[in-house]
């Protein structure tokens, strides 16, 4: 693929295959991978260039299309990964920076309310895109203000947390973006109460997750009033399969790459699952799993 290219100071990819990037390990390759060195590299790309733009994190939560990715790929690298105090109990976090981390950074620092967030694999960025949540708590109860960069004009702006309209698993923040920084708030507390709630996650995300499976988290989004893995259950779905896809029988809004499974195999099952939820209860269930590739945009995942 002959494309021209603004001049970066970040790294320039070409021809990745994402089948080595994604938790689902499936997926064709992406025409370039674009890591910027920090946010003015990031807007000096976007004001450049006229290609169509898809933006990835861990890729924890994404299925890549056999077919790959067309133009541009963004991912946010180590650059901006970092974790900071910023008084007050708050934290400062990069786009890039693991869920995770930023749950026991926060325990060091012996601020809680950020500790279901160590049951969440993913990306601060991402997690802000899709309002991440898990045991009754989500990314719009602890985020402040975040810094996103406009796909459209490549100019930075500052919401607070009011300002995105965060809705479950999402937001009506208009445009297309890419969320390069966050503040966190929390409250003080003692190490060892924040460790036994960290431990607690832990435990029971271990116990109703195929935590050692390939997979990419839900797969479906809860609807309103109903539980997605209980719809998929009483469907008759636990345990389906669809070439080397399966849906977990520990945890059945789990979709999982078992046996060398392609994209389609994962996507199809998908449907499948969706289809047999409508036909007995009427429900339409809403992935939650970003799919990218084959002409379909996904903002962030």
């Amino acid at each position: 693929m002959l494309i021209s290219l603004p001049k970066v100071r970040g790294i320039y990819r070409y021809n990745v295959p994402m089948s080595k990037m994604t938790w689902l390990n499936v997926g064709g390759q992406a025409d370039v991978l674009f890591k910027p060195r920090d946010i003015e590299d990031l807007v000096c790309f976007i004001k450049n260039t006229e290609l169509p733009i898809n933006v990835i994190g861990a890729t924890s939560n994404i299925i890549v299309r056999d077919s790959g990715i067309r133009g541009i790929t963004v991912k946010l690298g180590k650059e901006f990964a970092y974790i900071k105090c910023k008084g007050n109990n708050s934290i400062i976090a990069g786009g890039a920076a693991l869920l995770s981390n930023l749950a026991y950074f926060a325990e060091k620092q012996q601020i809680s309310g950020l500790e279901f967030l160590v049951g969440i694999p993913g990306t601060v960025g991402g997690g802000i895109e899709m309002n991440a949540g898990a045991y009754g708590s989500d990314i719009a109860s602890v985020v402040q203000s975040i810094k996103a960069v406009n796909l459209e004009d490549g100019n930075l702006y500052e919401f607070s947390s009011k300002e995105m309209g965060y809705v479950y698993r999402g937001h009506n923040l208009k445009g297309q973006w890419i969320f390069v920084e966050a503040e966190f708030k929390g409250v003080s507390s003692e190490h060892e109460i924040i460790l036994s709630r960290l431990k607690e996650v832990i435990d029971k995300k271990n116990k109703s997750q195929p935590v050692k499976g390939k997979t990419a988290g839900c797969m479906f989004k809860n609807p309103k009033d109903y539980q997605a893995w209980k719809l998929i259950d009483e469907s008759g779905c636990r345990g389906l399969n669809n070439g080397g896809a399966k849906i977990s029988k520990k945890h059945c809004n789990f979709l999982l790459n078992y046996n060398n499974a392609t994209a389609s195999d994962l996507e199809n099952l998908g449907n499948k699952v969706r289809d047999a939820v409508k036909d007995k209860f009427n429900v339409e269930l809403e992935w939650e799993i970003r799919v990218l590739g084959g002409g379909f945009y996904s903002r962030i995942s």
